[in-house]
C-alpha cells in the first residue's frame, strides 16, 4: 500500500536547511553552510518550523534522550531529516524533473 503524499510548501530557506540535513548537522554547521540567510535567529526559526512539521529531528548524542533539544540552546543540538523530510526532498526532486 502506497503512502498518501501530502505536498508541503516550504520557503526557500527551510528547503535549503532540510537539504543540508540528510545527515546529522550541528546548528553551527547549518549557520555556516546556509547561503540564503546569515542571521542565526532566522535560521533558528526555520529549524524550529521544520521540527514542528516533523521534517527534522534533533539528534543529540550527549544526552540521555537524543531527540530532546532546548530551543534556547540550539547551538548544542544537531539536526537530521526524518523519513518524512527525505520523502519531501524526493517528491520535490521528481517535481523539478517534470
Amino acid at each position: 500500500m502506497e503512502r498518501k503524499k501530502t505536498e508541503i510548501e516550504l520557503p526557500d530557506l527551510e528547503a535549503e536547511i532540510l537539504q543540508l540535513c540528510v545527515f546529522a548537522e550541528s546548528f553551527e554547521s547549518l549557520v555556516s553552510e546556509c547561503t540564503l540567510e546569515e542571521k542565526e535567529s532566522v535560521i533558528g526559526d526555520a529549524v524550529k518550523n521544520l521540527l514542528y512539521l516533523k521534517l527534522l529531528i534533533a539528534v543529540n548524542q550527549d544526552q540521555i534522550y537524543s531527540w530532546v533539544y532546548d530551543s534556547d540552546k540550539m547551538r548544542e543540538s544537531s539536526f537530521k531529516a526524518t523519513a518524512k523530510g527525505v520523502e519531501w526532498m524526493e517528491f520535490m526532486l521528481k517535481e523539478h524533473k517534470k
